[in-house]
């Protein structure tokens, strides 16, 4: 019994150990932890479906709350393997999941049974066969985020693990057997199934899948229990001493070029600018600016016609380690594609000058000069149309003109980049 004793009690400290340790101890050295979330489902595969809602849509939110709350942490990266309704692979997820070399998987499902007196949360992680570690890191997360999750009132259903009848692992040991635990254990790092609540259960629907604040509390327990397991800190706690900033202006200067200005913090010693193609989608780095006082930005990696989202944060050094408060809201622009113009002498000294409508755009500027390199002026705004008639012209006298479209922006108006020159001369 002595020796039983003993062997549990080195059990539980590896466990405590491997999980919340430091954060090199399980992301190999890197400078952060890297965590994938999985929405279970998605696109035809609907998942579970009762009571007018589908697993696939509420599995969607709960990600993306986890990574809203997951992000308030330092030293943190955090993926999702979808980030709409799209049909995604479970080979697909954990193959993302490798190449964004992830310290854990954790796939969020909703539960569903042929009884409806079946309740409350369950979590599946790794078996202990083939890479024991990987099971020992699996449980003590799954265990993490079980607690937060009971805390809330959800029935406890506990922690369990799954093996495979057919499958098995390279040293012949029995295999997991849900396809993203196992996918995960052979790419070195620990997946788990967090099951929250049941469809089929009126008392679950009600109280924690029905509406959205229910589930933002269930998203920003995951993120808890996930923080706790590894030691991460808020980055707006008060030792950082920054607050965050506002995206001030945010506007398209032509067809491939974005430009930003946001709000000077104080205290900060510079600030991280990043972008992504959708508000809830996974944000890279684009920029570090490394001078309080620069508070401006032109990013010129962007592709005309595109949707861009950005977001910046301050940050300083203190004890060689960087600290930020956290991201400025998301905003949006659209960069605009350049028109293409047509122009067309008409009688009594007119031109028409026509284009094809850009998508995103609100209004077009229409200029004009008297020789393709001179100078041009704005002679109209023209809204709701896509053609513009320039009358009292003199006869024979050639005339050039450009068009540019006018969108949306922060603070700003969006420009696309000018048309091609195109010129004729006056009946």
């Amino acid at each position: 019994m002595k020796r039983i004793k003993l062997f549990l009690a080195a059990f539980f400290v590896a466990a405590l150990t491997l999980c919340i340790g430091t954060a090199g101890l399980d992301t190999q050295g890197k400078s952060g932890l890297v965590v994938v979330l999985d929405a279970g489902h998605g696109g035809y595969d609907y998942g579970a479906s009762e009571n007018g809602l589908y697993e696939k849509a509420l599995t969607l939110k709960l990600a993306k709350h986890c990574k809203e709350e997951l992000e308030k942490y330092q030293g943190v990266k955090v993926y999702l393997t979808r980030s709409s309704d799209r049909y995604v692979s479970l080979d697909q997820r954990v193959e993302a999941a490798s190449d964004w070399k992830a310290d854990v998987f954790v796939s969020l499902h909703i539960n569903s049974a042929p009884t409806a007196s079946a309740q409350g949360v369950e979590v599946f992680y790794p078996n202990s066969n083939y890479r024991p570690s990987v099971s020992v890191k699996g449980r003590r997360l799954a265990e993490q985020i079980r607690r937060n999750l009971v805390a809330m009132g959800l029935k406890n259903r506990g922690l369990k693990v799954l093996n495979s009848g057919v499958s098995r692992y390279a040293d012949g040991s029995a295999a997991d057997y849900y396809a993203v635990i196992r996918g995960s254990k052979k790419a070195g790092f620990p997946g788990i199934i967090v099951e929250h609540g049941f469809l089929t259960n009126m008392s679950d629907v009600r109280n924690f899948l029905k509406n959205d604040a229910s589930l933002k509390r269930m998203g920003v327990a995951d993120a808890k229990g996930i923080a706790a397991c590894y030691g991460l800190t808020k980055s707006d706690g008060p030792s950082d001493g920054l607050t965050k900033t506002k995206l001030t202006k945010l506007v398209g200067k032509a067809s491939s070029s974005v430009s930003l200005e946001w709000e000077e913090v104080k205290g900060a010693n510079g600030y991280e600018i990043y972008r992504s193609a959708s508000k809830d989608g996974t944000y890279q780095k684009i920029a570090d600016i490394d001078k309080f006082s620069i508070v401006s930005f032109r990013d010129t990696s962007v592709t005309r016609g595109k949707t861009y989202y950005y977001k910046v944060r301050p940050y300083k050094i203190s004890e060689n380690k960087k600290k930020t408060p956290g991201f400025s809201a998301a905003q949006k622009v659209r960069l605009l594609k350049k028109p293409m113009i047509a122009v067309k002498a008409q009688p009594a000294s007119r031109m028409k000058v026509t284009w094809k409508k850009v998508s995103g755009a609100t209004k077009y500027e229409v200029f004009r000069s008297s020789s393709p390199n001179g100078a041009f002026q704005k002679i109209a705004t023209v809204k709701g149309a896509s053609s513009y008639k320039d009358i009292g012209l003199k006869q024979n006298a050639q005339y050039y003109y450009k068009v540019r479209a006018v969108g949306t922006g922060v603070q700003g108006k969006t420009y696309s980049s000018y048309s091609a020159v195109k010129g004729k001369a006056a009946k």
